[in-house]
């Protein structure tokens, strides 16, 4: 920090008799040493302003602010404090145990309970990974842990006063020993099918090499994707003579077959082009009676809906190895969370595709009542990407799909439902896929989720490092309008990642041309 920031009164709270700021403060920079000890320092008590908040990025040492009782950390034990013991989600700390996980060393020596509590919530994201991952940092943490108990920075005082380490490591153990036993090798394989809507003129699916490794990360699991994760590309723009889609078939199995378990193409040919609704259904029609455990869908451009790509990557690799919790049945991946019902825009809120969308609903479910999308009724993410459970899939009878595969592709029935009256193909319609764009919201009800779909944070179903990932600006500023608590507020958007730490630069970085 500046010089100029320094000067009376200082920080009153230090202060009692004869110990003030002439006692203690002078001579600058470092005042008189007899007056620092524990969290009395110079940096703290001295600050023209005291209220004003401490940027800790401008000190090299942020031990020399205080310890435990700055404010950093007393929010952080309070926000990490209601996660383990009420389940309570937080935007601002799903932000926070990452930079203090990152400072570990610093943050340590300023205030070990803090640090502690960081790294139990870094085990917590990463609980899934394989042992050559978790096992060393799991030792990291115990013997930090012994050491700050050792010489005193630890005490039974930190746990009376808050702090969740007892509950932390509870729930970290918990969570590496929930391990499905039916997914523990030897098994029966591929655990997972990647379903890709895919039409092959001119999309790049280079990303699919992430499933082994991602070029930011050291993680390989390429060992593990080739044992549990097939490859289904399900076409849709699949050339007329059967030679062509024979020789187009060759070349994606050739491509991709020393990355998955299997590569299977099926190409999906429709009345009138519908893009994922008959792709998704169709694999669904095909595989019914023989799903694995569960079913990844996506489009070929799914970095494009989902930005932050490790979410995809790790979802797949913890639901693959038998670690995604049994409650999560289905986990919708993409970014862009809408709501019909326009918060803060009552009065001018419109849905002009409410017929339209009303007269598939009522096709596709079978259902004489509809929701009302205007009244929060029905709201989630859009661009269906998205894990589901085979128990999930099985909760509608396979006719359930026939009939929607049939009236989204087999026939031209789903645009026919855009019109009040009459069999209408009009043009735009057409070339948007419009009654599949409009069906987007459907797909989570399908497979048993509430109407209300939540945001991925805000399931306690999910485990961390779903929550904390793809994390749009709107919910972001939901949570400084309180929608989160009152803990919430100070989500900050901030510049932590910059060059190629980004994420434009990872995402291009998934699409380097690679050595031939």
């Amino acid at each position: 920090m500046m010089a100029s920031e320094y000067g009376p009164p200082g920080d009153p709270t230090c202060w009692l008799g004869n110990i003030n700021f002439a006692t203690c403060c002078l001579p600058p920079p470092r005042g008189n040493d007899y007056c620092w000890e524990g969290g009395f320092t110079y940096e703290r008590c001295c600050r023209k302003n005291p209220l004003e908040p401490v940027d800790i990025n401008k000190v090299a040492e942020i031990a020399e602010l205080g310890g435990c009782e700055l404010n950093i950390f007393q929010e952080f034990k309070e926000r990490a404090g209601a996660w383990y013991r009420h389940a309570v989600p937080n935007l601002v700390l799903f932000q926070e145990f990452g930079y203090i996980s990152r400072r570990f060393d610093s943050m340590y020596r300023s205030c070990a309970p803090a640090a502690l509590t960081a790294l139990l919530l870094k085990l917590e994201s990463i609980y899934f990974e394989e042992e050559a991952i978790w096992a060393p940092l799991y030792a990291h943490y115990a013997e930090q842990h012994h050491q700050a108990v050792a010489s005193g920075d630890l005490l039974q005082s930190h746990h009376l006063n808050g702090w969740p380490l007892v509950e932390g490591l509870k729930q970290v153990n918990a969570l590496r020993a929930s391990r499905d036993p039916e997914l523990v090798p030897p098994l029966r394989a591929p655990v997972l099918d990647i379903v890709l809507c895919y039409c092959g003129r001119g999309e790049r699916i280079d990303w699919l090499r992430g499933f082994h490794q991602l070029p930011w990360r050291s993680e390989n699991r390429s060992a593990s994707t080739r044992a549990r994760v097939a490859l289904r590309f399900y076409h849709k723009c699949g050339a007329e003579s059967e030679e062509e889609r024979e020789e187009e078939s060759w070349r994606l199995q050739k491509e991709w077959s020393n990355y998955f378990h299997m590569v299977e193409v099926r190409y999906v040919d429709d009345q009138v082009r519908a893009d994922d609704c008959s792709a998704y259904l169709a694999y669904i029609v095909d595989r019914y009676d023989d799903l694995p455990d569960f079913a990844v869908f996506l489009h070929a451009d799914a970095p494009e809906h989902i930005p932050s790509v490790d979410l995809l990557m790790d979802a797949v690799f913890a639901a693959s190895r038998g670690f995604l919790p049994r409650d999560a049945g289905f986990v919708h991946l993409a970014h862009n969370y809408v709501r019909h019902d326009c918060p803060g825009n009552a009065t001018g809120c419109k849905d002009p595709d409410g017929p339209e969308v009303a007269r598939l609903w009522r096709r596709v479910f079978h259902s004489s009542i509809v929701p009302e999308r205007l009244h929060g009724d029905l709201n989630g993410y859009c661009c269906v990407q998205f894990l589901v459970r085979r128990e999930r899939v099985r909760l509608r009878k396979k006719q359930f799909y026939v009939d929607a595969l049939d009236f989204f592709g087999e026939t031209a029935e789903s645009y026919y439902e855009l019109f009040a009256a009459g069999k209408v193909l009009w043009p735009p319609d057409t070339r948007g896929r419009t009654p599949c764009q409009l069906a987007m919201y459907f797909w989570h009800v399908m497979f048993g989720e509430d109407l209300w779909l939540p945001r991925r944070h805000r399931d306690p179903r999910l485990p961390l490092f779903i929550r904390m990932l793809n994390i749009e600006a709107e919910a972001a500023l939901e949570a400084q309008r309180g929608e989160d608590g009152v803990g919430g507020r100070v989500i900050q958007f901030t510049g932590d990642n910059t060059g190629a730490e980004d994420t434009y630069y990872r995402l291009q970085s998934l699409f380097a041309e690679t050595a031939a």
